[in-house]
């Protein structure tokens, strides 16, 4: 593993923040897709509890497991997963309090084997060797992880990143978090 835990807040942390920041807030959910196997979740934070429209929004995509929480709590992993990534995204994120992943987000990382960090080890501009995707399937973390870093290299902040998403896929719908394998190959040609 190529980070340290520790270093990442929990999602019962954020909530702490968020609550004593917004004591008026609200927090919705809704879960987007589930097919059994997976599932998708959206939440929405707001302000106060009679605000029209959400300040952040954040998503999560879970796969049921044959061991540890996945294994009997996918769903409402999922679902405070996507909380977790809405708390990342409301204003109160950027105010010193670690890296922009939730703890939980991390130990996804570990239980898939990866580190989000694209490997060093070819020429740049290449490829890197992968089994095939098909192109139904989400994007993989390292896909993410790859167009964050070279949206950050580019001096993209997540806004940016977020209109050429939407721009290069022909949709105000479009975010990061929820593309497929093909549309995450797309962002990176683009970005590269």
């Amino acid at each position: 593993m190529g980070f340290d835990l520790s270093n990442y807040e929990t999602v019962e942390q954020r909530l702490v923040r968020f609550w004593t920041a917004y004591p008026d807030a609200r927090i919705e959910t809704c879960m987007m897709n589930y097919d059994g196997d997976s599932c998708i979740f959206r939440a929405e934070l707001y302000r106060h509890a009679d605000d029209a429209k959400p300040m952040s929004v954040g998503y999560a995509h879970e796969i049921h497991t044959d061991r540890g929480v996945n294994s009997t709590s996918f769903v409402e992993n999922c679902e405070t997963s996507a909380i977790g990534r809405a708390i990342s995204n409301c204003p109160i994120q950027g105010q010193g309090n670690g890296p922009r992943p939730s703890r939980q987000e991390m130990e996804k990382v570990a239980r898939l084997g990866g580190n989000l960090a694209p490997t060093t080890d070819r020429p740049a501009g290449q490829p890197s060797t992968q089994l095939h995707t098909p192109s139904g399937a989400f994007a993989t973390p390292k896909q993410l992880g790859y167009i964050k870093k070279l949206a950050k290299d580019a001096g993209m902040d997540d806004l940016r990143l977020l209109e050429l998403i939407q721009r290069e896929l022909n949709s105000d719908e479009a975010v990061l978090e929820l593309l497929k394998s093909h549309e995450a190959s797309r962002i990176i040609e683009v970005l590269k």
